[in-house]
Protein backbone atom coordinates (compact mmCIF):
# COMPACT_ATOMS: atom_id res chain seq x y z
CA UNK A 1 0.00 0.00 0.00
CA UNK A 2 1.54 3.26 -0.82
CA UNK A 3 1.32 6.41 1.65
CA UNK A 4 -1.15 8.13 -0.19
CA UNK A 5 -3.48 5.04 -0.48
CA UNK A 6 -2.56 4.63 3.55
CA UNK A 7 -3.27 8.05 4.45
CA UNK A 8 -6.46 7.79 2.24
CA UNK A 9 -7.80 4.62 4.37
CA UNK A 10 -6.96 6.54 7.56
CA UNK A 11 -9.43 9.63 6.28
CA UNK A 12 -12.07 6.95 5.39
CA UNK A 13 -11.70 5.14 8.47
CA UNK A 14 -11.63 8.79 10.75
CA UNK A 15 -14.89 10.20 8.53
CA UNK A 16 -16.35 6.62 9.27
CA UNK A 17 -15.69 7.00 13.33
CA UNK A 18 -17.19 10.14 13.33
CA UNK A 19 -20.71 9.15 10.99
CA UNK A 20 -21.43 6.41 13.50
CA UNK A 21 -20.47 8.55 16.44
CA UNK A 22 -22.80 11.38 15.50
CA UNK A 23 -25.95 8.56 15.45
CA UNK A 24 -24.97 7.30 19.10
CA UNK A 25 -24.99 11.01 20.48
CA UNK A 26 -28.13 11.84 18.74
CA UNK A 27 -29.66 8.59 20.40
CA UNK A 28 -27.87 9.30 23.67
CA UNK A 29 -30.06 12.48 23.33
CA UNK A 30 -33.37 10.87 22.39
CA UNK A 31 -33.11 7.75 24.46
CA UNK A 32 -32.37 9.07 27.71
CA UNK A 33 -35.03 7.18 29.65
CA UNK A 34 -34.15 3.97 27.98
CA UNK A 35 -31.27 0.97 28.61
CA UNK A 36 -27.97 2.53 27.49
CA UNK A 37 -25.49 0.13 28.14
CA UNK A 38 -22.13 -0.22 26.21
CA UNK A 39 -23.11 -3.33 24.11
CA UNK A 40 -26.39 -1.55 23.24
CA UNK A 41 -24.70 1.70 22.22
CA UNK A 42 -22.36 -0.47 20.14
CA UNK A 43 -24.89 -1.77 18.36
CA UNK A 44 -26.33 1.63 17.30
CA UNK A 45 -22.62 2.14 16.18
CA UNK A 46 -22.23 -0.81 14.39
CA UNK A 47 -18.99 -2.09 16.29
CA UNK A 48 -18.03 -4.34 18.73
CA UNK A 49 -18.54 -3.48 22.56
CA UNK A 50 -14.51 -3.55 22.77
CA UNK A 51 -14.11 -1.09 20.10
CA UNK A 52 -16.96 0.99 20.36
CA UNK A 53 -15.45 1.65 24.23
CA UNK A 54 -12.26 2.47 22.56
CA UNK A 55 -13.41 4.53 19.84
CA UNK A 56 -15.70 6.15 22.41
CA UNK A 57 -13.04 7.49 24.81
CA UNK A 58 -10.75 8.39 21.99
CA UNK A 59 -13.10 11.19 20.39
CA UNK A 60 -15.25 12.29 23.51
CA UNK A 61 -12.80 12.25 26.25
CA UNK A 62 -14.37 9.98 28.55
CA UNK A 63 -16.29 6.35 28.26
CA UNK A 64 -19.73 6.00 26.79
CA UNK A 65 -21.14 4.96 30.93
CA UNK A 66 -19.65 8.63 32.65
CA UNK A 67 -21.02 10.33 29.39
CA UNK A 68 -24.41 8.87 29.86
CA UNK A 69 -24.20 8.90 33.42
CA UNK A 70 -23.14 12.70 33.31
CA UNK A 71 -25.92 14.10 30.25
CA UNK A 72 -29.05 11.96 31.95
CA UNK A 73 -27.81 14.09 35.57
CA UNK A 74 -26.74 17.18 33.74
CA UNK A 75 -30.33 16.90 32.53
CA UNK A 76 -32.00 16.12 35.50
CA UNK A 77 -30.76 19.00 37.09
CA UNK A 78 -31.90 21.47 34.63
CA UNK A 79 -35.15 19.91 35.13
CA UNK A 80 -35.05 20.36 38.97
CA UNK A 81 -34.51 23.60 38.36
CA UNK A 82 -36.62 24.65 35.22
CA UNK A 83 -39.57 23.03 36.27
CA UNK A 84 -41.87 21.69 39.04
CA UNK A 85 -41.93 17.83 38.16
CA UNK A 86 -41.57 15.32 41.03
CA UNK A 87 -37.90 14.26 41.82
CA UNK A 88 -39.45 10.50 41.66
CA UNK A 89 -40.33 11.26 37.39
CA UNK A 90 -37.21 12.71 37.11
CA UNK A 91 -35.70 10.25 38.45
CA UNK A 92 -37.46 7.79 35.93
CA UNK A 93 -37.11 9.90 32.69
CA UNK A 94 -33.56 10.34 33.19
CA UNK A 95 -33.25 6.21 33.00
CA UNK A 96 -32.98 5.40 37.08
CA UNK A 97 -34.94 2.39 37.82
CA UNK A 98 -35.21 3.82 41.70
CA UNK A 99 -35.45 7.39 43.21
CA UNK A 100 -33.27 6.00 45.63
CA UNK A 101 -30.40 5.39 42.71
CA UNK A 102 -31.11 8.39 41.47
CA UNK A 103 -30.72 10.32 44.26
CA UNK A 104 -27.39 8.40 45.05
CA UNK A 105 -25.73 9.41 41.29
CA UNK A 106 -27.06 12.82 41.40
CA UNK A 107 -25.90 13.33 45.19
CA UNK A 108 -22.14 12.28 44.08
CA UNK A 109 -21.99 14.11 40.79
CA UNK A 110 -23.69 17.81 41.86
CA UNK A 111 -22.65 16.81 46.42
CA UNK A 112 -26.33 17.67 46.74
CA UNK A 113 -29.38 15.62 46.88
CA UNK A 114 -31.72 16.62 43.98
CA UNK A 115 -34.28 18.22 46.66
CA UNK A 116 -31.85 20.24 48.24
CA UNK A 117 -30.31 21.42 44.57
CA UNK A 118 -33.63 22.69 43.51
CA UNK A 119 -33.89 24.80 46.76
CA UNK A 120 -30.54 26.06 46.38
CA UNK A 121 -30.45 26.96 42.35
CA UNK A 122 -33.73 28.28 42.21
CA UNK A 123 -32.99 31.58 43.80
CA UNK A 124 -29.90 32.10 41.24
CA UNK A 125 -31.70 30.96 38.29
CA UNK A 126 -34.44 32.81 39.64
CA UNK A 127 -33.68 36.12 41.04
CA UNK A 128 -35.96 37.19 44.60
CA UNK A 129 -35.06 40.83 43.95
CA UNK A 130 -37.03 43.44 41.51
CA UNK A 131 -35.95 42.98 38.42
CA UNK A 132 -38.39 44.26 35.27
CA UNK A 133 -38.75 41.80 32.68
CA UNK A 134 -35.86 42.16 30.05
CA UNK A 135 -37.78 40.68 27.39
CA UNK A 136 -41.07 40.18 25.29
CA UNK A 137 -40.72 37.84 22.38
CA UNK A 138 -43.18 36.46 20.36
CA UNK A 139 -44.77 33.25 19.56
CA UNK A 140 -44.45 31.18 16.62
CA UNK A 141 -45.45 27.26 15.29
CA UNK A 142 -42.47 26.13 13.62
CA UNK A 143 -42.50 23.08 11.58
CA UNK A 144 -39.73 20.10 12.25
CA UNK A 145 -36.54 21.31 9.70
CA UNK A 146 -33.85 18.96 8.44
CA UNK A 147 -30.35 20.15 9.78
CA UNK A 148 -27.20 19.36 8.40
CA UNK A 149 -24.83 19.38 11.42
CA UNK A 150 -21.64 18.75 13.76
CA UNK A 151 -21.95 18.31 17.18
CA UNK A 152 -19.26 20.43 19.23
CA UNK A 153 -17.73 20.74 22.83
CA UNK A 154 -17.18 23.57 24.46
CA UNK A 155 -15.90 26.84 22.07
CA UNK A 156 -15.51 24.37 18.85
CA UNK A 157 -19.03 25.37 17.92
CA UNK A 158 -17.76 29.16 17.31
CA UNK A 159 -14.80 27.60 15.17
CA UNK A 160 -13.63 29.05 11.62
CA UNK A 161 -13.27 25.26 10.68
CA UNK A 162 -16.37 23.33 12.16
CA UNK A 163 -18.63 26.06 9.88
CA UNK A 164 -16.35 25.97 7.05
CA UNK A 165 -16.45 22.21 6.88
CA UNK A 166 -20.50 22.62 7.17
CA UNK A 167 -20.50 25.04 4.26
CA UNK A 168 -17.75 23.16 1.58
CA UNK A 169 -19.16 19.63 2.32
CA UNK A 170 -20.14 18.13 -0.90
CA UNK A 171 -23.16 17.29 -0.61
CA UNK A 172 -24.35 21.05 0.80
CA UNK A 173 -22.22 22.79 -1.59
CA UNK A 174 -23.80 20.88 -4.38
CA UNK A 175 -20.18 19.50 -5.20
CA UNK A 176 -21.83 16.34 -5.59
CA UNK A 177 -24.21 17.09 -8.12
CA UNK A 178 -27.54 18.24 -5.83
CA UNK A 179 -27.96 20.93 -3.48
CA UNK A 180 -29.80 20.82 -0.55
CA UNK A 181 -29.88 24.74 -0.76
CA UNK A 182 -31.76 27.75 -2.70
CA UNK A 183 -28.53 29.29 -4.33
CA UNK A 184 -30.92 32.71 -3.82
CA UNK A 185 -31.66 32.23 -0.31
CA UNK A 186 -29.49 33.19 2.47
CA UNK A 187 -28.06 30.01 4.03
CA UNK A 188 -29.67 29.72 8.02
CA UNK A 189 -27.08 28.94 10.33
CA UNK A 190 -28.11 27.18 13.51
CA UNK A 191 -26.27 26.19 17.35
CA UNK A 192 -28.99 23.93 18.78
CA UNK A 193 -28.06 24.51 22.58
CA UNK A 194 -28.29 21.15 24.23
CA UNK A 195 -26.94 22.47 27.85
CA UNK A 196 -28.98 25.22 28.43
CA UNK A 197 -29.63 26.98 31.10
CA UNK A 198 -25.58 25.53 32.35
CA UNK A 199 -25.10 27.79 35.26
CA UNK A 200 -23.67 25.65 38.12
CA UNK A 201 -24.56 22.34 35.99
CA UNK A 202 -22.35 22.00 32.68
CA UNK A 203 -18.81 22.89 32.70
CA UNK A 204 -18.27 25.41 29.96
CA UNK A 205 -15.69 23.16 28.16
CA UNK A 206 -18.53 20.33 28.44
CA UNK A 207 -21.25 22.46 27.04
CA UNK A 208 -22.89 20.75 23.91
CA UNK A 209 -23.82 22.72 20.93
CA UNK A 210 -24.56 21.18 17.41
CA UNK A 211 -23.26 24.00 14.35
CA UNK A 212 -25.86 23.53 11.53
CA UNK A 213 -27.22 24.70 8.16
CA UNK A 214 -31.21 24.22 7.65
CA UNK A 215 -32.08 22.48 4.56
CA UNK A 216 -34.54 23.30 1.90
CA UNK A 217 -38.24 22.16 2.50
CA UNK A 218 -38.38 19.04 0.97
CA UNK A 219 -34.31 18.65 0.93
CA UNK A 220 -32.78 15.48 2.39
CA UNK A 221 -28.85 14.31 2.10
CA UNK A 222 -26.70 11.36 3.88
CA UNK A 223 -24.96 11.45 6.98
CA UNK A 224 -20.98 11.79 6.03
CA UNK A 225 -17.80 11.99 8.33
CA UNK A 226 -18.10 14.82 10.78
CA UNK A 227 -21.18 16.19 8.99
CA UNK A 228 -24.76 14.19 10.71
CA UNK A 229 -28.71 15.01 9.64
CA UNK A 230 -30.82 15.75 12.21
CA UNK A 231 -34.51 16.62 12.88
CA UNK A 232 -34.79 20.15 14.07
CA UNK A 233 -38.07 20.34 16.28
CA UNK A 234 -41.01 21.68 15.83
CA UNK A 235 -43.47 23.05 17.71
CA UNK A 236 -44.44 26.65 19.78
CA UNK A 237 -41.55 28.17 20.54
CA UNK A 238 -41.05 31.97 22.55
CA UNK A 239 -38.57 33.99 19.75
CA UNK A 240 -36.22 36.55 20.90
CA UNK A 241 -34.64 38.99 18.27
CA UNK A 242 -30.75 40.07 19.73
CA UNK A 243 -28.80 42.79 17.74
CA UNK A 244 -25.79 43.17 19.47
CA UNK A 245 -22.48 41.34 21.17
CA UNK A 246 -23.85 40.11 24.33
CA UNK A 247 -25.39 36.98 23.50
CA UNK A 248 -24.69 34.93 26.33
CA UNK A 249 -26.61 37.86 28.25
CA UNK A 250 -29.20 37.54 26.43
CA UNK A 251 -29.28 33.69 27.26
CA UNK A 252 -28.83 34.11 30.74
CA UNK A 253 -32.18 36.94 30.83
CA UNK A 254 -34.20 34.65 28.90
CA UNK A 255 -33.50 31.62 31.62
CA UNK A 256 -33.06 34.08 34.94
CA UNK A 257 -35.51 36.73 34.26
CA UNK A 258 -37.91 35.95 31.10
CA UNK A 259 -39.41 32.30 32.19
CA UNK A 260 -39.79 32.86 36.03
CA UNK A 261 -41.61 36.09 35.43
CA UNK A 262 -43.99 34.44 32.09
CA UNK A 263 -45.14 31.51 33.88
CA UNK A 264 -44.55 29.44 30.85
CA UNK A 265 -43.40 26.04 30.91
CA UNK A 266 -40.58 24.74 28.37
CA UNK A 267 -40.67 21.82 26.46
CA UNK A 268 -38.49 19.17 27.09
CA UNK A 269 -36.94 20.01 23.55
CA UNK A 270 -33.41 21.90 22.73
CA UNK A 271 -33.19 25.92 22.51
CA UNK A 272 -31.13 26.85 19.46
CA UNK A 273 -29.94 30.23 18.59
CA UNK A 274 -30.30 31.06 14.23
CA UNK A 275 -28.67 33.88 11.95
CA UNK A 276 -28.51 34.61 8.58
CA UNK A 277 -24.77 35.62 8.63
CA UNK A 278 -21.60 33.20 8.34
CA UNK A 279 -20.88 32.58 12.29
CA UNK A 280 -17.41 33.77 11.40
CA UNK A 281 -18.21 36.96 10.05
CA UNK A 282 -20.00 37.82 13.40
CA UNK A 283 -16.78 37.77 15.89
CA UNK A 284 -16.14 41.74 17.18
CA UNK A 285 -19.55 43.07 15.62
CA UNK A 286 -23.18 43.24 16.50
CA UNK A 287 -24.83 40.07 16.37
CA UNK A 288 -28.21 40.02 14.64
CA UNK A 289 -29.63 36.38 16.51
CA UNK A 290 -32.78 34.69 16.66
CA UNK A 291 -33.37 32.63 19.44
CA UNK A 292 -36.14 30.15 19.73
CA UNK A 293 -36.96 28.71 22.86
CA UNK A 294 -39.34 26.02 23.17
CA UNK A 295 -42.43 26.28 25.19
CA UNK A 296 -46.07 24.16 26.04
CA UNK A 297 -49.15 25.93 24.95
CA UNK A 298 -51.70 26.89 22.68
CA UNK A 299 -50.30 29.53 19.99
CA UNK A 300 -53.77 31.38 19.50
CA UNK A 301 -53.95 31.97 23.43
CA UNK A 302 -49.97 32.82 23.47
CA UNK A 303 -50.48 35.35 20.60
CA UNK A 304 -53.43 36.96 22.07
CA UNK A 305 -51.83 37.60 25.04
CA UNK A 306 -48.98 38.86 23.04
CA UNK A 307 -51.23 41.20 21.49
CA UNK A 308 -52.54 42.98 24.67
CA UNK A 309 -49.03 43.32 25.82
CA UNK A 310 -48.72 45.67 22.51
CA UNK A 311 -49.90 49.30 23.53
CA UNK A 312 -51.09 52.03 21.57
CA UNK A 313 -49.80 55.80 21.61
CA UNK A 314 -52.56 58.12 22.85
CA UNK A 315 -52.72 61.76 23.23
CA UNK A 316 -53.56 64.55 25.70
CA UNK A 317 -53.17 67.84 27.05
CA UNK A 318 -51.22 68.68 30.31
CA UNK A 319 -50.94 72.45 31.81
CA UNK A 320 -47.52 73.42 33.14
CA UNK A 321 -46.64 72.62 36.48
CA UNK A 322 -44.08 73.60 39.54
CA UNK A 323 -41.39 70.60 40.15
CA UNK A 324 -38.94 70.06 42.85
CA UNK A 325 -36.20 68.04 40.60
CA UNK A 326 -32.68 66.71 40.87
CA UNK A 327 -30.30 66.34 37.90
CA UNK A 328 -27.03 63.61 37.62
CA UNK A 329 -25.47 62.56 34.43
CA UNK A 330 -25.99 58.70 34.58
CA UNK A 331 -24.81 55.57 32.64
CA UNK A 332 -27.40 52.89 31.84
CA UNK A 333 -26.20 50.94 35.05
CA UNK A 334 -26.23 54.05 37.13
CA UNK A 335 -29.79 54.63 36.20
CA UNK A 336 -31.73 52.97 39.35
CA UNK A 337 -29.55 54.45 41.61
CA UNK A 338 -29.88 57.77 41.00
CA UNK A 339 -33.72 57.09 40.16
CA UNK A 340 -34.68 55.59 43.48
CA UNK A 341 -31.77 58.21 45.72
CA UNK A 342 -33.31 61.33 43.97
CA UNK A 343 -36.37 60.34 44.67
CA UNK A 344 -36.60 59.33 47.97
CA UNK A 345 -34.92 62.23 48.57
CA UNK A 346 -37.07 64.71 46.82
CA UNK A 347 -40.34 62.83 48.78
CA UNK A 348 -38.32 63.18 52.41
CA UNK A 349 -38.05 66.78 51.27
CA UNK A 350 -41.99 67.12 50.64
CA UNK A 351 -43.03 65.10 53.60
CA UNK A 352 -40.82 67.22 55.80
CA UNK A 353 -42.29 70.43 54.56
CA UNK A 354 -45.67 69.42 53.61
CA UNK A 355 -45.96 70.41 50.76
CA UNK A 356 -48.85 69.27 48.35
CA UNK A 357 -48.24 67.01 45.03
CA UNK A 358 -49.12 67.99 41.71
CA UNK A 359 -48.80 64.87 40.19
CA UNK A 360 -46.75 61.58 39.69
CA UNK A 361 -43.17 61.43 39.76
CA UNK A 362 -40.83 61.41 36.64
CA UNK A 363 -37.87 60.82 35.35
CA UNK A 364 -37.30 62.94 32.27
CA UNK A 365 -34.27 62.56 29.65
CA UNK A 366 -32.22 65.25 28.57
CA UNK A 367 -29.72 63.11 26.34
CA UNK A 368 -28.81 59.27 25.66
CA UNK A 369 -28.48 57.26 28.59
CA UNK A 370 -26.51 53.82 27.65
CA UNK A 371 -23.42 51.89 28.27
CA UNK A 372 -21.06 54.40 26.34
CA UNK A 373 -23.44 57.47 27.31
CA UNK A 374 -23.65 59.79 30.39
CA UNK A 375 -26.84 61.71 29.63
CA UNK A 376 -28.41 64.00 31.76
CA UNK A 377 -31.63 62.35 33.64
CA UNK A 378 -33.66 64.57 35.92
CA UNK A 379 -36.17 63.07 38.63
CA UNK A 380 -38.71 65.11 39.85
CA UNK A 381 -42.10 65.37 41.73
CA UNK A 382 -44.28 68.05 40.77
CA UNK A 383 -45.83 70.17 43.43
CA UNK A 384 -48.37 72.88 44.22
CA UNK A 385 -46.10 75.38 46.02
CA UNK A 386 -42.23 74.82 46.18
CA UNK A 387 -40.57 74.89 49.78
CA UNK A 388 -37.38 76.75 50.45
CA UNK A 389 -34.38 74.16 48.54
CA UNK A 390 -30.79 73.60 48.86
CA UNK A 391 -27.93 71.97 47.45
CA UNK A 392 -28.78 69.67 44.04
CA UNK A 393 -32.43 69.82 44.62
CA UNK A 394 -33.75 72.10 42.24
CA UNK A 395 -37.36 74.24 41.59
CA UNK A 396 -38.30 73.98 38.16
CA UNK A 397 -41.24 73.51 35.54
CA UNK A 398 -42.59 70.75 34.02
CA UNK A 399 -43.44 72.02 30.60
CA UNK A 400 -47.14 70.80 29.48
CA UNK A 401 -49.01 71.17 26.09
CA UNK A 402 -49.67 68.22 23.79
CA UNK A 403 -48.09 65.10 24.35
CA UNK A 404 -48.18 61.39 23.19
CA UNK A 405 -47.97 58.51 25.27
CA UNK A 406 -47.79 54.45 25.69
CA UNK A 407 -48.64 53.52 29.23
CA UNK A 408 -46.19 49.93 29.80
CA UNK A 409 -46.76 47.69 32.49
CA UNK A 410 -44.15 46.13 34.63
CA UNK A 411 -43.33 43.79 32.21
CA UNK A 412 -42.54 45.71 29.52
CA UNK A 413 -40.42 48.69 31.34
CA UNK A 414 -36.94 47.58 31.49
CA UNK A 415 -33.95 48.30 29.10
CA UNK A 416 -33.05 47.97 26.23
CA UNK A 417 -36.54 46.64 25.33
CA UNK A 418 -38.11 49.73 26.58
CA UNK A 419 -36.55 51.58 23.93
CA UNK A 420 -38.66 50.08 21.57
CA UNK A 421 -42.18 51.80 23.01
CA UNK A 422 -40.13 55.20 23.03
CA UNK A 423 -39.54 54.30 18.61
CA UNK A 424 -43.15 54.29 18.36
CA UNK A 425 -43.98 57.14 20.09
CA UNK A 426 -41.52 59.46 18.33
CA UNK A 427 -42.53 57.31 14.81
CA UNK A 428 -46.29 58.07 15.90
CA UNK A 429 -45.79 61.69 16.44
CA UNK A 430 -43.36 61.90 12.63
CA UNK A 431 -46.09 60.02 10.79
CA UNK A 432 -48.37 61.75 12.06
CA UNK A 433 -46.97 65.40 11.01
CA UNK A 434 -46.08 66.59 14.08
CA UNK A 435 -42.20 67.63 15.81
CA UNK A 436 -40.89 66.60 18.72
CA UNK A 437 -41.62 70.06 21.38
CA UNK A 438 -39.09 68.26 24.36
CA UNK A 439 -37.44 65.99 25.92
CA UNK A 440 -39.16 62.24 26.65
CA UNK A 441 -40.11 61.48 30.08
CA UNK A 442 -41.47 58.52 31.81
CA UNK A 443 -43.93 59.21 34.38
CA UNK A 444 -44.16 56.71 36.97
CA UNK A 445 -47.71 55.71 38.03
CA UNK A 446 -46.86 54.21 41.35
CA UNK A 447 -43.09 54.97 42.20
CA UNK A 448 -39.82 54.74 40.33
CA UNK A 449 -38.38 50.92 41.44
CA UNK A 450 -41.88 50.03 43.32
CA UNK A 451 -40.92 46.79 44.72
CA UNK A 452 -44.53 45.81 45.45
CA UNK A 453 -45.82 46.23 41.61
CA UNK A 454 -46.85 43.11 40.18
CA UNK A 455 -45.78 42.42 37.29
CA UNK A 456 -49.34 43.14 34.65
CA UNK A 457 -50.17 46.27 36.41
CA UNK A 458 -49.84 49.54 35.00
CA UNK A 459 -46.14 51.19 35.84
CA UNK A 460 -44.88 53.96 33.94
CA UNK A 461 -46.16 56.02 30.72
CA UNK A 462 -43.47 56.84 28.08
CA UNK A 463 -44.62 60.94 27.24
CA UNK A 464 -43.24 62.82 24.85
CA UNK A 465 -44.20 66.17 24.01
CA UNK A 466 -45.21 67.71 20.64
CA UNK A 467 -46.51 70.41 18.65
Amino acid sequence: MTIKQAVQTREETLLHHRERLNAVLLHIQENLDAPLTVEALAAVAGFSPYYFHRIFAAYLHETSSDFVRRIRLEWAARRLVLSREPVTQLALAAGYETPAAFSRAFKKHFRVSPRTFRTLRRPALYPANWEPLLLQPEFRQRPAHELAYIPCVGAEADSEAVWTMLQQHPNLSGGAGVSAFDPLEALSYVQICRDRPNEGITASEKMRVDAGILLDEGSSIQPYGRVGVQQLAGGVYAVFHHNGRRREAMWQAIYKRWLPQSELRLRDAPPYAESATFPVLRRGRDEDVTIYVPIHGSLYELQKKEKQMSPTVQITELPDRQMLSITRHVYIGELKDHLRASYEKLAALIAETGVERDGKPVAIYHGEVSEEKNGPVEVGIPVKSVPAVSGDIKIGTLDGGSVAYIELILRQAHFPEILGYYDAVYKWIEENGHQIAGSPREVYLTTPLDKKAEMDQPFLEIVWPYK
